[in-house]
């Protein structure tokens, strides 16, 4: 069999990649696309609200009755005026488990290995989590981090860390130690005016982070990856194929396959 001649070039904006990779970016793309369609439901249902209310007032302008039974039995979505609870801490939990992922494809790179449990020792080391943190989200290399850095300094790779631990294993905020809280984005005004009321009073400092702080913050630290996979395939080609493989090799292991209507042909 012919080797495989492994190609990674990135100019910033876009990846030109070898066949060998498509498995690891197209995995990657996936969950990036699931995340988005998770942050914008807010907008969407906002939308659809608007646009059925629109109809209704087009119904009752034009004095159309209608009968319409889709609805499950015991709804009371009309009733209750299509209300929207923003799912802020399912948000925030994906956007961990977003992350984590990005974590682990960085420590199967930089440990070389792609066996699970070498690898889930070495995530579990605060060590590794914290270096993994300030070397891609808390840095100025970090480009939503650099444009947001007076307000983003504030934020440490413990509290990030303590914020994960307690979202995910209680579903809830740690009062263990205070100062980063999370607030839905389009609270971002009044959020702003309650930190710097903290400040103005000497209550010490209070940081909110965001559903889309905490998504740019991510998408960014994926970009740094992706710029410095790059950088390493320019200076070394040879140790970056080596390396890269083993992302590879745990993404086609243990990359969760999704099944969509498409791929099943049953009648």
């Amino acid at each position: 069999m012919a080797e495989i001649n492994t190609h990674f070039v990135f100019d910033g904006k876009k990846i030109n990649i070898s066949p060998d990779l498509y498995s690891v970016f197209n995995f990657l793309m996936e969950i990036e696309k699931e995340i988005e369609s998770l942050l914008s439901f807010r907008e969407q249902h906002s939308e659809m609200k608007d646009f059925i209310k629109f109809l209704m007032e087009k119904l009752k302008e034009n004095d159309i009755k209608f009968n319409y039974s889709g609805f499950r039995k015991g709804s009371k979505l009309i009733e209750n005026g299509f209300i929207f609870h923003i799912p802020l801490r399912c948000q925030m939990i994906a956007l961990f488990a977003n992350l984590e992922v990005l974590f682990f494809l960085h420590l199967a790179y930089e440990k070389e290995t792609d066996d699970e449990d070498k690898i889930i020792k070495y995530a579990r080391d605060d060590k590794n989590v914290k270096k993994f943190i300030n070397k891609f989200l808390l840095n100025e290399e970090n480009i939503y981090y650099k444009s947001n850095k007076p307000r983003m300094s504030s934020i440490t790779a413990k509290k990030v860390r303590k914020l994960r631990n307690s979202l995910t294993h209680f579903f809830s905020l740690s009062s263990e130690e205070a100062g980063l809280s999370i607030a839905p984005s389009m609270l971002d005004e009044k959020t702003r005016k309650i930190e710097e009321l903290f400040k103005k009073n000497k209550l010490g400092t209070l940081t909110h982070i965001s559903e889309k702080d905490l998504y740019e913050l991510i998408k960014s630290a994926g970009l740094l990856r992706i710029k410095k996979w790059d950088e390493d395939f320019r200076i070394a080609p040879m140790d970056f194929k080596r390396k890269i493989n083993f992302v590879k090799n745990l993404v086609e292991k243990y990359g969760v396959v999704v099944i969509t209507e498409e791929n099943i042909k049953i009648k």
